[in-house]
C-alpha cells in the first residue's frame, strides 16, 4: 500500500492533469475516474501533510459532488481562488493566499458572514473611548457658520465638544431628578408634543448609578427596545433644547439648520427655513428598502434606528417600511455584554448596507447596545475601529455619545459636500431630484497627494449633473474595498445643464501605496485608443492611525482565531468570541484615497458589436492601445469585457478604460513625476507579481504560473492574449452548438485549473479544422473562424517574441477577406439563451479585493477595477 501511495504522489501532477481534461470534456462522472482522483488525494495527503500549492480547492470539493462535469444549465457557480495579500495589497509582496468568495449563485448569508469575518480578522481596532470621541465624533466636524441673525457665531470642534459635556452632565442630572427638574419637565412636554403621546413616565430615569428601565424587568432584547428609544428620544430632545447656550428650553434652530430640506441645485435661492429632523424609532419590525439600483441587497432589520425625516404640519412625513437611504446610524441591541462574530458580523452587514445605498457617504457609525454597556463603531474603507462604554457606570460619557450622533452635522457624519444636497435627499422626496456634484480639477501626482484649502481656493470647479439613479458601474464590495461607482452625466453650464456635453465620472477608494491611476492616464494622454482623462481629484483619505494617534491609544485588534499572540488578560475568550488581542506599538496602517476622474469619451459595450469588421477594427484599436501603453511603462494587467469598449458613435474609435490595477514600471526614457521622488522605500512602485485580472481573461501562461505557485512578470503579450480570450467570448455567445457551449462554460469556470485547460486546448490547436474534432462556427460570428485561429496559432507559436506588427497584419488580412455585411445583425439574440451572460458569472482575481456589478438594467462585469468612461 505504501509504494502504490508513493507512486501517486510522485505522478500527482499527471493525475491532476488528466482529471482537468477528464472536466473539460465532460467525463469526469465516470464513477471510475472520482474514485481514482479521491485515492490520489487521500494518498498525497497521507505523505505530505502540507500540500504544494498545486493542491486546487476547487477540486477537492468537487469529489464530493454528484454532479457531472458540465450538465446543461445546471452548473452551480463557484468561486475562482483569489489573492489575499496581508501585507501590502499594492505590491505583491506577500505570499499568494489563496481564498473563496461567494457568488451570485450562492451568495447566502453565511457565507458572506465567512468573507466579512475573514476581512475584519486584523482589521477591527478597540480604541480608548476618549481617543474615539475626540478623532470620530469631533474630529470631522465642520465649523458651524451661521447663516443668519438668530444663529449663534461659529463654533469650532473643541468648543462644540466642551459644550455637548455640559449638556451630557445636565441631561444626567434631569433623568435622576425628573419631574423636579425644571429642564427635564420642558424637554418632556416638547418631545409629548412631537410625538404625540405622554412621554414622561416612559424615560428611564437615573438612579442607584444604573438606568431603572434598562435593569429591571429585562427577560429578553425585546424588553429593551422601547426604553432605549424613548431615552434616546429624550436625549436627542435634551441636546435640541438646550443646544444653544440657553436654558429657556425653546426649540433650538442651530442645531438643525446643517439640514434644509433638499433642493432643486438650479435653484440655489430657494428657502432653507425648513429643516429635517433625525429621529429614534424602533424597526425591529419593519422591512428595510433600497433604491431600484441596489440589486441583490441583505435583507436586514436594524432593532433602533437614527432616521431622518420631515415634519410638515404636526405630522411625520414617513413611511411604513424605512428606506436604508434615510438610516443614519443603525442600532442593534442584545440582551449580554459579550462581543462574538454574530454581534461583529451584524454590524458589518449595516454598514455595509449603508454603503450600498448611501453614495455619497465616506463613512458610517453604527452602534451595538445591551444592559450594560454601548459600543460604537466608525467604519471606513479600510477598516474598522469601535470603543465600549459602561452605560451605567460612564452616564455622562454615554448621553454625550448619543447627543452628538442625534445632533451632527452632514459633513461629521461622513457626507461629501461635493455632491448637491449631501446626506439630505430622502427616499419621500421626487425621484426627479437632481444631484450635481463639483470636481475641482487638479494635476494628477504619482501618488495620490491632497490639496490643501488654499490650493484650492480660486479654482472654478467642474459641475456635472449626474444620473445618480442609473449607475453605469457599482460594485458590490463587503467591507473594505475600493467601492468604485460610475455614473454618467452631463456637464454644468450656468444653470442649465441639458446644455452640457455628456460625460463619465469615476469614483473609488484607491490604495495609497499603489500609483496614482489618473496619473497613468496623463502618462497615456498621447497613446491612441485609451480614455481621455480630462479632470481629477483626491477628496479625502481614511483614518491614519500612525501618524494621528499616539501609542497607547489603542487597546488591541480583535482576531478571530489562529492568531499565536495571547489575549489581553482583561477580556474572556468564549467558543466564537472576536478576541481582543494586544496591539502593536505602531501598526502599520492601511489607507485608502477617495478619488474622482471625469472622462471626455462614452463608449458601448463590447456586446453590442454590429458585425465582424467592427469587431475586427476594434480589435486592433485595443491592440495598438496596449502596445502603446507598453511603450509608456504602463501595463494594464485587467483586459476584460468590461474594459474594451467600442466607439460610441459609428466611425469613432474603440479604447481601453480602466487603469485602476495597471502598473507602472517607469521604463529608461519614461519621465518620472518631480513631486514625488522615487527613492522613498514606502512609496516606490514595485513589481505585481500576484495573479491579476478577470479569469475568463487571464493570459493562459499567467494561469499556470499560479496553479504551479511560480512568480511571473506580467507582461504587454498577456493582455493582448487577453484580447483574445475578449473576442472568443463575443463570438461564442452566438453560437448553438454544444461544443460551443461546453467551450464557453468552461472558459466562464470559477475552477481555475479548467480555465487553464481550456485555454491550453483552444491555443494549442483546439480551434484547428484539421484535427480529429474540428471546432466548426456555425453562429452570426462565423466568419471570424480564420482569424481566431490565426490569432491563437500566433500566440502559441510566438510567445515572447510576438512583436505589434503580426498581430496587425494578421487582423488587417483578415479583414480583406471578410464577405460584404458579414455578422451584422438588428439584435443579439442574448434574450434567447439559457446560458448566463459573463456579468453574471465572471468574477475578479485580484490582490487587493473582489467586487460585483449590482446594477439589473446594466451589469458591466468588471469587480472593482471597471471603469473610465463606460458604456450606455
Amino acid at each position: 500500500m505504501d509504494m502504490l501511495s508513493a507512486h501517486f504522489v510522485q505522478n500527482y501532477d499527471k493525475y491532476l492533469r488528466d482529471y482537468l481534461k477528464a472536466r473539460m470534456r465532460g467525463t469526469y462522472h465516470n464513477v471510475l475516474c472520482r474514485a481514482h482522483l479521491r485515492w490520489v488525494f487521500l494518498a498525497r495527503n497521507a505523505l505530505s501533510p502540507s500540500p504544494s500549492s498545486t493542491d486546487l480547492a476547487g477540486v477537492a470539493a468537487s469529489l464530493n459532488s454528484s454532479w457531472g462535469a458540465n450538465p446543461r444549465f445546471n452548473t452551480a457557480l463557484r468561486t475562482p481562488p483569489a489573492t489575499f495579500t496581508y501585507e501590502n495589497p499594492s505590491t505583491g509582496d506577500s505570499s499568494l493566499q489563496p481564498t473563496t468568495l461567494p457568488t451570485e449563485a450562492n451568495k447566502m448569508a453565511p457565507t458572506v458572514d465567512t468573507h466579512i469575518l475573514s476581512e475584519l480578522h486584523g482589521n477591527l481596532f478597540l480604541v480608548k473611548t476618549d481617543v474615539f470621541i475626540r478623532n470620530f465624533l469631533y474630529g470631522q466636524a465642520a465649523d458651524l457658520d451661521p447663516t443668519d441673525e438668530e444663529a449663534a457665531p461659529s463654533v469650532s470642534n473643541s468648543e462644540r465638544r466642551a459644550r455637548d459635556e455640559k449638556l451630557a452632565q445636565e441631561c444626567l442630572e434631569a433623568l435622576r431628578s425628573q419631574n423636579n427638574n425644571e429642564q427635564f419637565q420642558k424637554v418632556v412636554k416638547i418631545l409629548s408634543t412631537d410625538e404625540n403621546c405622554e412621554m414622561a413616565a416612559r424615560i428611564s430615569p437615573y438612579r442607584s448609578n444604573e438606568f431603572t428601565k434598562l435593569v429591571e424587568n429585562i427577560r429578553s432584547k425585546r424588553n429593551l427596545y422601547h426604553p432605549l428609544a424613548d431615552l434616546f428620544s429624550f436625549i436627542n430632545m435634551f441636546f435640541r433644547c438646550y443646544f444653544n447656550h440657553g436654558m429657556t428650553g425653546e426649540w433650538s434652530r442651530e442645531i438643525d439648520r446643517s439640514w434644509p430640506f433638499a433642493t432643486d441645485p438650479r435653484k440655489p435661492s430657494e428657502n432653507h427655513s425648513t429643516f429635517l429632523r433625525r429621529r429614534f424609532i424602533v424597526s425591529y419590525d419593519k422591512e428595510f428598502k433600497y433604491s431600484p439600483h441596489v440589486s441583490e441587497h441583505p435583507k436586514l432589520q436594524p432593532n433602533l434606528s437614527l432616521v431622518l425625516c420631515k415634519k410638515l404640519e404636526g405630522e411625520w412625513i414617513e413611511t411604513d417600511n424605512p428606506h436604508w437611504k434615510d438610516v443614519k446610524v443603525p442600532i442593534e441591541v442584545k440582551l449580554s455584554d459579550g462581543f462574538d462574530a454574530n454581534h461583529v458580523c451584524q454590524m458589518a452587514r449595516y454598514a455595509r448596507a449603508i454603503r450600498l445605498e448611501q453614495f455619497d457617504r465616506n463613512f458610517t457609525f453604527s452602534i451595538l447596545i445591551s444592559k450594560n454597556k454601548c459600543r460604537v463603531f466608525h467604519w471606513d474603507a479600510s477598516r474598522c475601529h469601535v470603543t465600549e462604554v459602561d452605560i451605567h457606570k460612564n452616564p455622562v460619557v454615554f448621553i454625550q455619545i448619543i447627543g452628538r450622533l442625534a445632533s451632527m452635522d452632514p459633513q461629521s457624519m461622513g457626507y461629501d459636500p461635493r455632491f448637491s444636497n449631501s446626506g439630505r435627499v430622502l427616499s419621500t422626496d421626487n425621484p426627479a431630484m437632481q444631484t450635481w456634484l463639483e470636481v475641482i480639477p487638479a494635476m494628477p501626482t504619482k501618488f495620490h497627494e491632497l490639496p490643501s484649502r488654499v490650493e484650492n481656493e480660486g479654482k472654478k470647479p467642474l459641475v456635472l449633473d449626474l444620473f445618480i439613479d442609473h449607475p453605469i458601474f457599482q460594485a458590490r464590495g463587503f467591507l473594505f474595498s475600493r467601492f468604485t461607482r460610475v455614473w454618467g452625466g452631463r456637464e454644468v453650464i450656468g444653470t442649465n445643464a441639458q446644455k452640457g456635453k455628456l460625460r463619465v465620472v469615476k469614483q473609488n477608494w484607491a490604495d495609497a501605496d499603489r500609483v496614482n491611476e489618473a496619473f497613468l492616464y496623463e502618462k497615456a494622454k498621447d497613446v491612441p485608443n485609451v480614455a481621455r482623462l480630462m479632470g481629477y481629484e483626491g477628496v479625502a483619505r481614511t483614518v491614519d492611525t500612525c501618524s494621528l494617534w499616539n501609542d497607547g491609544e489603542i487597546v488591541g485588534v480583535y482576531r478571530k482565531g489562529g492568531a499565536q499572540e495571547q489575549p489581553l488578560p482583561q477580556f474572556k475568550t468564549a467558543r466564537n468570541a472576536f478576541v481582543l488581542y494586544p496591539c502593536d506599538e505602531s501598526p502599520r496602517a492601511f489607507i485608502r484615497v477617495l478619488v474622482r476622474m471625469i472622462f471626455e469619451e462614452k463608449g458601448r459595450s463590447i456586446l453590442g458589436v454590429r458585425g465582424c469588421r467592427e469587431l475586427l477594427e476594434a480589435t486592433k484599436q485595443w491592440v495598438i492601445g496596449i502596445w502603446g501603453l507598453n511603450e509608456k511603462g504602463i501595463i494594464h494587467r485587467d483586459v476584460s469585457s468590461g474594459n474594451l469598449l467600442l466607439g460610441h458613435d459609428p466611425g469613432s474609435p474603440a479604447f481601453i478604460i480602466d487603469l485602476g490595477l495597471a502598473h507602472w514600471s517607469g521604463l529608461p526614457g519614461c519621465e518620472e513625476d518631480s513631486s514625488t521622488p522615487g527613492t522613498d522605500p514606502e512609496r516606490v512602485a514595485k513589481a505585481h507579481h500576484h495573479l491579476t485580472g478577470t479569469l475568463p481573461f487571464i493570459a493562459y501562461e499567467l494561469l499556470v504560473s499560479m496553479i504551479e505557485g511560480e512568480s511571473i512578470k506580467h507582461e504587454a503579450r498577456f493582455d493582448v492574449e487577453s484580447v483574445l480570450w475578449v473576442v472568443l467570448y463575443v463570438v461564442l455567445r452566438e453560437e448553438r452548438s454544444v461544443r460551443a457551449e461546453v467551450t464557453l462554460r468552461n472558459l466562464l469556470s470559477t475552477e481555475i485549473g479548467v480555465v487553464q485547460v481550456a485555454k491550453e486546448s483552444l491555443l494549442s490547436g483546439g480551434l484547428e479544422q484539421n484535427v480529429r474534432r474540428p471546432f466548426v462556427l456555425t453562429g452570426r460570428f462565423k466568419d471570424l473562424a480564420p482569424f481566431l485561429r490565426g490569432f491563437a496559432s500566433l500566440l502559441w507559436s510566438k510567445g515572447g517574441t510576438l512583436e505589434l506588427d503580426d498581430v496587425i497584419d494578421l487582423i488587417d488580412s483578415s479583414m480583406s477577406s471578410l464577405p460584404p455585411g458579414s455578422g451584422e445583425k438588428g439584435e443579439t439574440s442574448e434574450s434567447k439563451r439559457g446560458l448566463a451572460s459573463s456579468e453574471d458569472q465572471e468574477e475578479r482575481v485580484d490582490g487587493t479585493s473582489h467586487e460585483r456589478s449590482g446594477n439589473p438594467a446594466k451589469k458591466m462585469r468588471s469587480g472593482q477595477g471597471v471603469r473610465g468612461p463606460v458604456p450606455e
